[in-house]
């Protein structure tokens, strides 16, 4: 049975050779022309869509890019301060020093993260360390009411006991300052550059090198969850994995790192957490 077909005719007015015309199309022509209209139709909205998103999208991103860009900026000008603040606090502070004078202190701006290095035991005990340091904060010197380690009995569960030197406490233990710039997780003893620094418990060096904040710094473990750290040393005496005695010399007083006047940075750590070093004074 033949398919059926639309017949169109043409008439044309003014032609005398052919004035009617005849096509035959497939039945379902007008149909396939009506879907092809839809689609094409669709297809210029969709691609309307797309383009304005796209487009709004480029723009969008493109002001993400001027903020990162801006961003960035203002980080390297931070940076380029702080770089040039340090230099004129070290400036400051060796000036001074050539005087022979005392330096105001300074509140640190800039609290930098502790560096372990590949010869550390453990970095728990770096992680702790944290706040600043800063010589004679204080109105007057506090006293440390304790006794130097060589001239107390030690602990018999070789817990750290004694003075590791001695000298006025130009800081004290301040661990929950509202102000970070205040904390303080250990104890400062003004001292002159170049005292002996002893070992308050026998340990293993655990840490012997150079510290952001700390300068040149030590830390002993105890091996009974105790340790004990000694910062702004200007000599270390001895290196990482080696053996201390109680009351021997570790290192050498100095004002290494973030420092504006010769001290000894002190610390006890107990299981993780820093205590109060004046508890282990002897005194």
């Amino acid at each position: 049975m033949p398919r059926p077909r639309i017949n169109i005719m043409i008439m044309t007015e003014g032609e005398t050779d052919a004035p009617v015309r005849s096509y035959s199309v497939p039945w379902y022509a007008p149909r396939a022309a009506v879907f092809v209209g839809i689609s094409l139709v669709v297809l210029l909205v969709v691609t309307a869509a797309l383009f304005i998103y796209y487009f709004g999208q480029s723009r969008e991103l493109a002001r993400v890019r001027e903020e990162m860009n801006s961003a960035q900026a203002v980080a390297r000008k931070a940076d380029a301060l702080q770089q040039e603040l340090m230099h004129h606090r070290e400036f400051t502070r060796r000036v001074a020093g050539l005087l022979g004078i005392s330096v105001p202190s300074f509140a640190d701006s800039v609290q930098k993260a502790a560096s372990a290095s590949g010869s550390v035991g453990s970095t728990a005990i770096l992680d702790s360390l944290t706040g600043h340091d800063h010589a004679m904060e204080h109105d007057g010197p506090l006293t440390s009411n304790g006794i130097l380690v060589t001239e107390c009995p030690p602990d018999p569960n070789n817990r750290p006991r004694g003075l590791p030197l001695v000298g006025s406490i130009s800081r004290g233990f301040a661990p929950h300052q509202i102000n970070p710039a205040m904390r303080h997780n250990g104890i400062d003893f003004a001292i002159r550059e170049g005292t002996p620094v002893l070992a308050t418990a026998d340990g293993v060096v655990e840490f012997s090198g150079e510290h952001d904040v700390y300068g040149l710094l030590i830390i002993v473990d105890h091996g009974n969850g105790f340790k004990t750290a000694y910062g702004h040393n200007s000599l270390l005496l001895y290196k990482y994995g080696e053996t201390v005695k109680r009351g021997e010399r570790i290192a050498v007083s100095g004002n290494t790192g973030i420092s504006t006047a010769p001290h000894l940075h002190y610390e006890v750590i107990q299981d993780g957490e820093t205590v109060d070093p004046t508890g282990f004074f002897g005194g």
